[in-house]
């Protein structure tokens, strides 16, 4: 089993790629391209849906805003902290050096600034975070004094053998001042994030509109409830997609089922609405396999025609006149998912105007084999050392293997050795 906690491993802020710049002319598409380009190219596609349908901007609580994309720079509605506060349980003293001081009424956090400064010889036993009064030469740490008939006197503990001005004291204004940027526009609120809203003053952030997704589910042969009879297969891929979509940053839309048949394939791209549209299935090129056909007589400029990639190879991204993206997932569960959280984040990415991340590195615990002329993605669990080991059961219609890992292994051509670096992509939990 892997050990509680294990995905925070390979979920360690990472340098950002730089933001490919948009292209005047149309470029011509990508055949057979890298991993790497590929998802440049679905951050450059993102970044044209942008243009062409900028999102619009609401106010959300911070409770429902966790995932969600800044519209506009936050800046902080006061000082943190608003006054010079303790940095540590203790005594606020008027004096600096071994004292003694007099010991007056406790300070505690919640507490108004007080009006009252403190004399020379005056000390008040203070708890962290509260404000300090005013005349206060430093904090004197719990730990380095003793109290004796209402009597403060510093200890052997005490560092220099007194209270050292402004120590422990937290400057009002030290993490940030009112009006200061404390998140840009374009960043992905995370809980962290989320905390320092409210740290500074927020109860509602401002944030884009989640861009959404439209879902077309191609193939004669997929079922969607019941144990499937020969030669049919379950949706195993639709029940996973709103959850994975939310992990991406983009909202669910409409999900419709369409047979193997041209026809219908183009009309249901046709007919979609969201800024991108998902389809699943039908990227390939064989004989039931329709989406080419339909982008085309749709006009659609293929952006990305396959990615030297296993598993996801046949995967597609295209642009249709009207500025909608369409991302083409393979049928096969691990491919389909595979190529979602290698792309869809990107796509996001170029909606909120941000640059695209590098995936975290972690450690190979085993070796991993490359794919030879490509990017080979290995669903791997982390061991007790948050190392990446492959698990079994990962064939391209496989899921088993899948469901017992926390990161999908980013292996170059050549593969990775025990104990090398490699980048790897966290599984949404």
């Amino acid at each position: 089993m892997t050990p509680t906690g294990t995905r925070s491993a390979v979920a360690r802020t990472a340098d950002a790629r730089p933001t490919p710049t948009v292209a005047p002319a149309t470029p011509p598409t990508m055949r057979d391209a890298g991993w790497d380009d590929a998802r440049d190219a679905a951050l450059l596609l993102g970044g044209r849906l942008r243009e062409r349908r900028p999102g619009s901007a609401e106010l959300v609580p911070l409770g429902d805003a966790l995932g969600r994309t800044l519209s506009v720079d936050l800046r902080a509605r006061a000082d943190l902290p608003g006054a010079d506060a303790s940095a540590m349980d203790g005594w606020a003293v008027g004096s600096p050096g071994p004292g003694p001081w007099r010991v007056g009424d406790p300070v505690l956090a919640g507490h108004a600034p007080a009006d009252v400064a403190l004399a020379a010889d005056e000390a008040r036993p203070i708890a962290t975070g509260a404000p300090v009064p005013p005349a206060t030469a430093g904090i004197l740490r719990s730990e380095h004094g003793d109290v004796a008939s209402g009597v403060l006197r510093v200890n052997a503990l005490a560092p220099g053998g007194g209270a050292r001005v402004r120590a422990e004291i937290r400057p009002a204004g030290e993490e940030a001042r009112r009006g200061d940027v404390l998140l840009a526009a374009g960043t992905r609120l995370t809980a962290v994030r989320l905390g320092l809203a409210a740290a500074a003053g927020h109860d509602l952030v401002p944030v884009l509109a989640a861009a959404g997704a439209d879902v077309i589910h191609l193939g004669d042969e997929v079922v969607d409830r019941g144990v499937p009879v020969p030669g049919r297969v379950r949706d195993a891929i639709g029940p996973a997609l709103p959850a994975l979509l939310a992990a991406c940053g983009l909202g669910a839309g409409s999900t419709v089922r369409v047979p193997d048949d041209a026809h219908a394939t183009r009309d249901a791209i046709a007919q979609a609405t969201a800024p991108l549209v998902i389809t699943t299935g039908g990227s390939s090129r064989g004989p039931a396999d329709h989406v080419r056909g339909a982008l085309d007589a749709l006009r659609a400029r293929l952006v990305v025609d396959a990615v030297r990639m296993r598993p996801g190879h046949p995967v597609m991204l295209a642009e249709l006149p009207d500025g909608r993206a369409v991302l083409c997932l393979p049928g096969n569960p691990l491919a389909a998912i595979a190529c979602l959280l290698s792309f869809a984040p990107a796509i996001a990415d170029g909606l909120a105007g941000r640059p695209l991340p590098v995936p975290a590195l972690a450690v190979a615990g085993a070796e991993l084999p490359g794919g030879g002329s490509g990017t080979r993605l290995v669903a791997c669990a982390l061991d007790a050392e948050g190392r990446l080991v492959p698990v079994g059961a990962q064939g391209p219609g496989m899921l088993r293997g899948l469901a017992a890992a926390d990161a999908l292994a980013v292996v170059p051509p050549t593969g990775a050795r025990v104990g090398e670096a490699v980048r790897a992509i966290p599984l949404p939990g």
